[in-house]
């Protein structure tokens, strides 16, 4: 009877789990599951269909495939709803809004050359039949309506943002696909590109829907932490950086010795007792109370970056590496205090404690992310020196005169002079020399 009970209870919890991950999300879902709308339509030369009935004040998610690479589909906005979307090419993208009024409202590409037409009916309201002429919806690429004249709100232009994912709960590509999809659902978000390698994720947004803030803060809730970088490639941002990761290590190597000092007693205890017989260990390594104190602030301090993080994202409906962890430590060290605390609780043979595991687990854990910090802190010191031997002015000949400016008021065509022991421009052209003693000029 306690063997059935227990698998009916695990079978009931792994039921509620894949609910909770992959069934209905609301406003996430098709055909109205979850509370969306969702249409799917292709983009070939025109949009398949181009009549589209939706119902008013439902979440409405339409995704664009886009079959073809012209520059011609590579935007598609909404107006009327001051929605505008870069549609890459050969790829499905998803533009999700709230359609708030009823009426017909037109849709256009970036160049307000292929049309289309969202009809929202009234809330409560049954969508009336097709037109004569005109197939059910059920037939979405026979419908073709001339929907007249494209959008008459100009929508303004996009700004972009690039931020810092370093640290921050970010420790694989998973998390970076998490922020992505984040970002990519808020409205006015235009375009993400994320790139885990060079912790820079840089995204293009309407100014006039969301800003910085909000990007911020939407990366937040979903359990990551992300920081602007105002002027991308400078010495100051790049110092700035320095000297974050200078605190993300110093942070982690305190999280690690503690987290190794506190453990490596508990574990020669356990493994010399279990896997060898030692009979020299003292018992009170052994006292499961003991072990408990050794192993709390592992558990508590040294973990707390995987844990905050991992619950988040847990909230979230969504799963990477710090969810794992954190719901492995969890559950062992739940399950070992509880055997600590109320051992008659549970069959004689089952009572087992696992605060090593939890220990273990945790500190290599905290000690790779401590090394790979390192790392990215050597290729970024190299970096910030190779930055620091750019030049800072040129000469240029202007007016008839020698000039010297500072390299960013450098354009295209300028002639520079170029000195005995300087280098030229590689996508420099020699226009004038007169030998290797003498002065040449480039123009670049």
């Amino acid at each position: 009877m306690t063997e059935a009970i227990v698998t009916i209870g695990g079978l009931a919890l792994i039921g509620a789990l894949a609910r909770y991950f992959f069934g209905p999300r609301e406003a996430r879902r098709a055909e109205e599951r979850g509370g969306v709308q969702q249409v799917e339509i292709a983009v070939r030369g025109g949009y398949s269909p181009n009549l589209i009935r939706v119902r008013q004040g439902v979440p409405l998610r339409l995704v664009f495939d886009r079959q073809e690479a012209g520059e011609c589909t590579s935007r598609v906005v909404f107006p009327d709803f001051s929605v505008s979307k870069s549609l890459p090419a050969f790829a499905r993208t998803a533009v999700e809004f709230t359609p708030d009024r009823a009426g017909e409202f037109g849709f256009a590409c970036g160049m307000n050359m292929v049309h289309g037409t969202l009809v929202v009916e009234p809330d409560g309201e049954r969508p009336p039949a097709p037109a004569e002429g005109r197939p059910a919806d059920g037939h979405p690429h026979e419908v073709a309506v001339a929907v007249g004249v494209g959008p008459t709100m100009e929508v303004a232009g996009t700004a972009r943002v690039e931020f810092s994912i370093r640290g921050g709960g970010v420790t694989c590509p998973t998390c970076v696909r998490t922020i992505e999809g984040t970002l990519d659902r808020l409205q006015g978000v235009d375009r993400v590109e994320a790139n885990f390698g060079a912790e820079r994720i840089t995204v293009d947004y309407d100014p006039g829907q969301i800003g910085p803030g909000a990007l911020r803060e939407a990366v937040r809730a979903s359990g990551y932490r992300i920081e602007d970088r105002p002027e991308p490639g400078s010495a100051e941002t790049e110092d700035r950086e320095a000297e974050a990761r200078r605190a993300e290590i110093r942070d982690l190597s305190r999280r690690v010795a503690l987290g190794a000092v506190l453990t490596t007693p508990v574990l020669v205890a356990v493994m010399a007792t279990e896997v060898f017989g030692a009979g020299w260990v003292p018992q009170v390594l052994l006292d499961r109370w003991v072990q408990l104190a050794l192993i709390a602030p592992v558990m508590l301090y040294t973990g707390w970056p995987i844990h905050v993080t991992g619950w988040l994202t847990l909230r979230h409906r969504t799963a990477d590496m710090n969810t794992l962890i954190t719901i492995g430590t969890t559950a062992a060290f739940l399950y070992s205090l509880v055997v600590t605390i109320a051992p008659g609780a549970l069959p004689e043979d089952v009572r087992e404690v696992y605060y090593e595991a939890v220990g273990v687990i945790t500190t290599l854990i905290l000690l790779g992310r401590l090394l790979e910090a390192r790392a990215k802190a050597g290729t970024g010191e190299a970096i910030r020196k190779l930055i620091g031997l750019q030049a800072r002015t040129a000469r240029l000949f202007r007016d008839g005169r020698e000039q010297e400016v500072p390299v960013d008021e450098v354009i295209p065509g300028d002639v520079v002079l170029v000195r005995p022991g300087e280098k030229v421009p590689v996508d420099g052209e020699i226009v004038d020399g007169r030998s290797t003693l003498d002065e040449s000029m480039v123009t670049g």
